[in-house]
């Protein structure tokens, strides 16, 4: 038998009308007893399904008795980080929350099972034999656990006190949210404007109530000189104060580590300000607004191909380093998804080895009619001045992360024949978007520069304020996350339409397609292109 935590004996000493108060009054609050050591071990094994004491922890599941490890099926993956369970696929979770499992009249469910009111043995049999109260087959769908009885204690444990294991940074009058951003060095200027874009946006919600009647606390952690320090300022902040959420930190350059550490305490992770979350957002409670350069790149060959280039007219070009390389495959395999059998050709060269003249006789020998380009600036332009001497003039496409001034000064001959993939252009600011920015702008006297920077986390606040207004009034982080999935086509004003899902964390998959006017020295937008 368990030993009862604080929390489950101080509601077994009221009794009557006074019971039932202090029941309530702990259910409405953001109140969480300090775990005992049998429940901070029970939490660990609820939510990441793995044994404090390094015991073996199997989940065995369906009718072959697949064996899994435990932590491929934590307990919150389907019940959730308080017990509630939300339906999936036609599967309808059990409200595991100890108050309600202990009803004194039991339980009539909604396929005709019928059980008394569980008690501790009961709860472990359901987690270890599959059964509930009665002896009842439990729903197919549930695993059973294989774990030792230290572990089914402790688990046990935790569950009586889930219910108000309230998150961090909650109380009933504030959510405490950080943010990460660069404050002083060469992206200090960028940071800073997010900065004042984040407090501003935070004020004026917060002089309109808040949500729900809870005010927004922003804590700013700076950024250290490496990724490294950064997240060891980053861990100080959580190991000092309560954080919530973490909402628009800047993570270029180290969005693994970021999410790393964020996933460990299942921290939401909400419209992180980066060039390519890559592969590393799945999964976990990160949503990113844009998509990355793997997508960027399946557009440009997309365009390519729309633009009438056949996939053997088109070259695939860029140096021979793990970013480029991995960006090279992605619009490969976009080109061998045309109709036909031709291939794309491929063009590689060691870092710093790159031969413009070369190349361009390569280009006009072999009638290559697009280039999709994924190497430097530097490189680029001299391939161009090598292309025009020999009245070559391919279309070219590139990533926004080559766009610099100098596209502007390239040779004539390639006047709108130079497309760019960019994750958001000015099109995408509404009317209500403008005047959302103008207020904050006005308010913080924001500069006129790193526009999208300020719009980003402009975008990343609402994201988040609007998951909180999905998650209702009994706020945590499961119920933010899940209202962040339900949104769909959800307009920020800032940024395209952003749709999110439980297996889609990049809101803008896709990307706008922008030309070069060298005549008219502007960028002027093609078309959207979504990423599938």
């Amino acid at each position: 038998m368990i030993s009862r935590s604080r929390c489950e004996r101080v509601r077994d000493k009221p009794r009557g009308l006074l019971a039932i108060a202090v029941v309530a009054v702990l259910a409405s609050t953001s109140f969480a007893a300090e775990l005992s050591d049998a429940e901070l071990r029970g939490k660990q094994i609820y939510f990441e399904g793995t044994s404090p004491g390094g015991e073996e922890i199997i989940a065995v599941v369906g009718d072959e008795a697949a064996l899994l490890p435990a932590s491929a099926m934590p307990c919150s993956s389907c019940h959730g980080a308080d017990g509630l369970g939300r339906p999936e696929g036609g599967v309808i979770p059990l409200d595991i929350r100890w108050s309600e499992l202990v009803k004194t009249y039991g339980h009539v469910h909604h396929d005709g099972r019928r059980h008394p009111a569980f008690d501790d043995d009961g709860v472990a049999r359901s987690i270890i034999a599959g059964v509930d109260q009665a002896n009842n087959p439990l729903d197919r769908s549930m695993p059973i656990y294989q774990m030792s009885q230290q572990d089914i204690d402790d688990l046990v444990a935790y569950m009586k006190v889930l219910e108000f294991d309230s998150d961090p940074g909650l109380t009933d009058d504030t959510v405490k949210i950080a943010t990460l951003l660069p404050l002083s060095g060469p992206a200090g200027a960028t940071g800073e404007v997010m900065r004042q874009v984040l407090q501003g946006y935070f004020a004026e919600l917060n002089e309109g109530g808040g949500v729900f009647g809870r005010t927004i606390e922003l804590m700013v952690v700076p950024m250290g000189e490496t990724p490294e320090a950064s997240m060891d300022r980053l861990r100080e902040a959580f190991d000092t104060e309560s954080i919530f959420a973490v909402v628009g930190a800047y993570s270029v350059g180290y969005d693994e580590a970021l999410l790393g550490y964020l996933r460990s305490d299942n921290v939401p992770l909400i419209g992180p300000f980066t060039l390519d979350p890559g592969d590393a957002f799945l999964d976990t409670g990160a949503f990113y607004l844009f998509s990355g350069f793997d997508d960027q790149a399946r557009v440009l060959a997309d365009r390519a191909l729309a633009d009438g280039a056949a996939a053997n007219e088109i070259v695939i070009a860029g140096p021979q380093v793990a970013r480029s390389e991995k960006l090279m495959k992605a619009a490969i395999r976009r080109v061998r998804e045309a109709p036909g059998d031709a291939e794309a050709n491929v063009e590689t060269w060691s870092p710093g080895e790159f031969d413009a003249a070369d190349f361009a006789a390569k280009i006009a020998d072999n009638d290559i009619q697009a280039m999709i380009f994924t190497g430097a600036q530097g490189e680029l332009d001299s391939l161009l001045r090598e292309l025009a001497e020999r009245e070559q003039a391919p279309r070219i496409y590139l990533l926004s992360s080559l766009v610099a001034r100098s596209l502007l000064d390239v040779p004539a001959a390639f006047d709108k024949r130079i497309f760019i993939a960019y994750p958001t252009t000015s099109q995408d600011v509404t009317p209500r978007g403008r005047e959302d920015y103008a207020r904050i702008a006005e308010r913080q006297s924001l500069p006129r520069e790193h526009i999208q920077a300020q719009l980003a986390s402009l975008a990343a606040a609402k994201v988040f304020v609007e998951g909180l207004r999905r998650a209702g009034r009994d706020l945590s982080r499961t119920r933010i996350v899940e209202g962040i999935e339900e949104l769909y086509n959800f307009d920020t004003g800032v940024t395209p339409p952003l749709t999110y899902g439980p297996n889609r964390r990049i809101g803008a998959l896709g990307a706008h397609i922008v030309t070069v006017d060298i005549a008219n020295q502007r960028y002027v937008p093609v078309a959207w292109y979504e990423a599938d």
